[in-house]
């Protein structure tokens, strides 16, 4: 079974239904069952979650592995992704779904802070799932 609980917890607009297709498309295409959770959230919330990683500040998406059949939690910051978007030069869009796909892949095991073969490999199938969702760019919000 897979199940993606979608939580807007901040202000501004997001297509929940289009994250939960997200997380069962990368769940589906990874061979993967269990439930996860995605939180939308402000910057002060993300600042205090990313404390818990010795971490001052906000950063765009945090992933907290749970206990099988819970593969765990996604916090994100659509204010910080906005501003990442902006500095990338990428729709907003676009980027709210890579930090998504990314957070889904730590709680599927996969690390780009290991080694450069690791973080290759995470980046290849991340930007594949981007892909695969460009239809959604400029429609998630």
């Amino acid at each position: 079974m897979r199940k993606c609980e979608v939580f807007n917890a901040q202000q501004i607009p997001l297509n929940v239904e289009m994250f939960q297709k997200l997380c069962d498309y990368v769940l589906k295409r990874e061979k993967r069952e269990g439930t996860l959770n995605v939180v939308f959230v402000g910057l002060e919330e993300i600042s205090e979650y990313n404390r818990y990683r010795k971490k001052e500040g906000p950063t765009d998406v945090l992933s907290f592995e749970g206990d099988p059949p819970f593969l765990g939690e996604i916090y994100i910051c659509p204010e910080y992704v906005k501003e990442n978007a902006k500095y990338f030069k990428v729709p907003f869009e676009e980027e709210m779904i890579r930090v998504c796909i990314h957070g889904i892949l730590h709680l599927l095991g996969y690390d780009h802070e290991r080694d450069e073969k690791d973080a290759e490999k995470m980046f290849d199938i991340q930007e594949r799932y981007v892909a695969d969702f460009s239809t959604f760019f400029d429609k998630s919000s």
